[in-house]
């Protein structure tokens, strides 16, 4: 499950802004609300993830919580961060998958100290037995290694329970309430599906790949926030 979970990280795109979006009714309104773009008072409140957003790089809107990728090159859709690890940007559609190659890394690391206890308390109780000290220096290396492991790890599921990304925890600013937060079961469930049985497995059925490019794509938030702000404004965004 590891391996699958990590692979499948690696291989699988976050999701990507298709060519011609744009969070409006026509391309007439899109092309309005872009010349409008060109005028220094058009306010905006930038601590509203929901705002429409325009990129720069890729000279295309960007849908809620989508950044630009400096690595990729091109928009993520609810971009969290690119990875090293996976050498890959972690985002809409392979989220899932980073989150359990984490639990399931922390569960096989402290599978592996275990297993490694009982040489290791041989080797300290003076009993001579092969590969002692090896077990001693593994079990200190895993240990931090876990205890790194688990940080990260209860950040990413209070973030979860959040329905938070790493960039949007980190913003200088950030709007209260929370649009996006629906309660942990709801939010759980957006990232993970309804079936309990693939909770634990890392790949999407066709089904649940169409309804979470929807749920993103949908300009039910944006809409909200646009009869809700006096100007409708808009911003001009790389990050």
């Amino acid at each position: 499950m590891l391996t699958w979970s990590y692979f499948a990280a690696v291989v699988t795109d976050p999701g990507q802004v298709a060519a011609g979006w744009h969070p409006f009714p026509d391309d007439a309104t899109a092309a309005r609300e872009l010349e409008a773009l060109q005028y220094a008072d058009y306010y905006i409140d930038r601590r509203d993830p929901r705002r429409p957003r325009f990129c720069k790089r890729c000279k295309a809107w960007k849908p809620e919580r989508a950044h630009h990728c400096s690595v990729s090159g091109h928009c993520v859709l609810k971009m969290d961060h690119y990875c090293i690890w996976v050498v890959n940007c972690v985002g809409l559609l392979n989220y899932r998958f980073f989150l359990q190659f984490l639990v399931y890394t922390f569960i096989a690391s402290m599978m592996a100290i275990a297993c490694l206890i009982k040489p290791m308390l041989t080797f300290f109780q003076g009993t001579p037995a092969s590969g002692g000290a090896v077990a001693f220096i593994a079990v200190v290396i895993n240990s931090a290694f876990a205890v790194s492991l688990g940080g990260f790890l209860i950040m990413h599921i209070n973030m979860l329970a959040a329905n938070c990304t790493t960039i949007e925890m980190y913003e200088k600013e950030r709007i209260h309430p929370w649009p996006y937060n629906k309660g942990f079961r709801r939010n759980f469930e957006e990232v993970f599906g309804k079936s309990k049985l693939r909770w634990f497995l890392p790949y999407h059925t066709a089904e649940e790949r169409r309804q979470i490019l929807d749920g993103c794509l949908n300009t039910r938030l944006l809409q909200s926030y646009m009869s809700n702000s006096i100007h409708g404004g808009l911003i001009s965004e790389e990050v």
